[in-house]
């Protein structure tokens, strides 16, 4: 969804959109919609910038980093992002930045794409590390088997070749 500045009268305006499935692409293989995400929001213009401010609702689809099992994580998270032009942009660069410059984000001028925000916005609600339980114990390395489901009687006998000189010294030395 790309919302025209331009055309906004006045001040600003208030928006909303309901993602179909399949609308809003994540771009990220480890993270999926379950279900179409929903955003309200306003844009406000003020001091030469533009505002966007709104709230997301979603349902991430993940998997542990551990076993594969699929998670869920609902997300229900505000945002508030502030655009300016090139030109405004530039004109902050010739004067010293402040660290709330550094914030700012650029846009052309004319058109904001909230899918981008929304689609940042979700990815950063994600858990960079996600495990569907503390005590997760994830696949046997050998088989494959998910060891929070079955006990597997594979044997880790398999010695990496680059320590196999380390063996020898545990048996020189008898312990």
């Amino acid at each position: 969804m790309r919302v025209d500045v331009v055309s906004l009268a006045g001040k600003g305006g208030l928006f909303a959109h309901n993602y179909a499935a399949g609308e809003l692409v994540l771009n990220d293989e480890r993270v999926s919609l379950a279900e179409p995400a929903v955003i309200s929001g306003r844009i406000i213009r003020k001091d030469g910038k533009v505002v966007v401010q709104g709230r997301i609702r979603a349902v991430a689809r993940f998997e542990c980093d551990r076993c594969l099992n699929p998670l869920t994580l609902p997300i229900d998270t505000e945002f508030s992002v502030e655009y300016v032009t090139v030109e405004v942009y530039e004109a902050l660069e010739a004067a010293e930045l402040t660290e709330e410059d550094l914030a700012l984000s650029v846009f052309d001028g004319e058109f904001i794409d909230v899918d981008e925000i929304v689609r940042e916005q979700v990815l950063l609600a994600v858990p960079s590390h996600a495990m569907c339980s503390e005590n997760c114990k994830g696949l046997c390395p050998i088989c494959g088997a998910d060891l929070n489901v079955t006990t597997c009687t594979c044997q880790e006998s398999k010695i990496d070749p680059r320590w196999r000189e380390l063996e020898k010294l545990k048996l020189v030395n008898g312990k």
